[in-house]
């Protein structure tokens, strides 16, 4: 070979290219292996950031984290307390708890809240009569007492009471009344409520007596008046839901 023969033979090996793919795996496989340790660096310092930045921010919010804590323990001291009734040691657990529900309650909705709670309270006298813890019952009673009052009050600030909602309530509350009474236990007239109701019943009675009725409604309109009367208000304000049918 004459050497313009091999200098020609060179200048087309240089116009030889390799593949594309070829280039990038090639280029991948080196540089991959360099930069790996220096890859598993950066996780490894971009976590023991994160870690020491987390307990920062627990250091400078240690007051709340200390109150999600006395929080979690208050909520697991919570579900030992259920059973619990008044002259109990947890009771005054339960009785927070229930009272730190009334912060998410409307005003509306608080009547409805508080007969609830009344009527816990009556469970809790049917259960101490029930299991003859003469030592409980004086306080049992005077919880449910104060809880009616309470129920009396809230009742007397509301604007639009839920006349369905407190007729069920104190249907309730009623019933139970009787039963624990028929154990012989003196529970006291709830006197505020019942004054409450009558102003409730009686303002009702004079709206449906404006109202064009129908003989049917005249008649149950009859009894409302003689449940006002006799001071039967839980009976006075189920009739009074059947005009809203």
């Amino acid at each position: 070979m004459t050497e313009k023969q091999l200098i020609a033979k060179i200048k087309q090996l240089k116009q030889i290219k390799p593949k594309e793919d070829w280039v990038y795996f090639t280029k991948n496989q080196i540089l991959g292996k360099a930069l790996e340790p220096e890859k598993t660096k950066l996780s490894l310092v971009t976590f023991i950031r994160e870690i020491q930045r987390g307990e920062r921010f627990v250091f400078r919010h240690k007051p709340a984290f200390a109150f999600l804590t006395v929080l979690a323990i208050f909520i697991g001291l919570f579900g030992f307390t259920q059973n619990s009734v008044p002259g109990d040691s947890l009771f005054v657990l339960k009785k927070i708890a229930e009272q730190s529900q009334s912060v998410f309650i409307s005003q509306k909705d608080q009547p409805k809240h508080d007969l609830e709670i009344a009527n816990k309270r009556l469970d809790d006298l049917f259960k101490i009569a029930e299991e003859n813890e003469v030592a409980n019952l004086a306080s049992a009673i005077n919880e449910y007492q104060e809880t009616v009052s309470k129920a009396a009050e809230s009742l007397a600030k509301a604007d639009e009471p839920d006349i369905k909602e407190i007729a069920k309530a104190i249907k309730e509350l009623a019933e139970k009344e009787e039963i624990v009474k028929s154990l012989g236990i003196e529970i006291g007239e709830p006197e505020e409520l019942n004054n409450v109701l009558a102003s409730i019943v009686g303002a009702e009675i004079i709206e449906l007596e404006d109202k064009e009725l129908t003989l049917e409604q005249k008649e149950v309109l009859i009894k409302i008046k003689q449940d006002y009367e006799q001071g039967n208000y839980s009976q006075a304000l189920e009739n009074i839901l059947l005009f809203n049918q």
